[in-house]
């Protein structure tokens, strides 16, 4: 199967929401990511995440996975969530995110909330783990 990744422009979202919302949904049920509002907020209304998306070929139906991102001031990309069918589908497209940091004049990538078992991965990529994140429901 041939897959496309790209950036979703702000105004391409909405006829593409009920297609996605379902994924950012599982985000936010197993990783306890901001609600699914907050999500479509943030991407489509105020445009301060950008998503990107990756999806079969010529079939649009099919969509494989989704990243939310932003650029935070200071010059760090931060990858906010990612969600998708093959959970390391992502990393094929690491170097992508990568360039579009540099493009956008930034010296660090972050990933916040990450899962411990991405460090073997990231670290080919020239990440490395700078710290935890703890928390607890109460």
């Amino acid at each position: 199967m041939q897959v496309e990744f790209s950036a979703i422009h702000p105004d391409h979202i909405l006829p593409l929401w009920k297609k996605i919302a379902p994924l950012f949904e599982r985000l936010v049920n197993e990783q306890g990511s901001d609600s699914l509002e907050n999500i479509f907020d943030s991407l489509v209304i105020k445009q301060h995440n950008l998503l990107w998306m990756a999806w079969e070929k010529d079939n649009l139906d099919n969509i494989l996975m989704v990243i939310s991102t932003r650029l935070v001031e200071g010059g760090i990309f931060e990858i906010l969530g990612c969600v998708g069918q093959d959970r390391y589908l992502w990393m094929k497209y690491f170097s992508t995110l990568e360039q579009y940091a540099k493009d956008n004049n930034c010296t660090r990538i972050m990933i916040k909330n990450g899962r411990k078992g991405w460090q073997r991965d990231l670290s080919k990529q020239g990440m490395k783990i700078t710290g935890y994140t703890f928390e607890k429901n109460i």
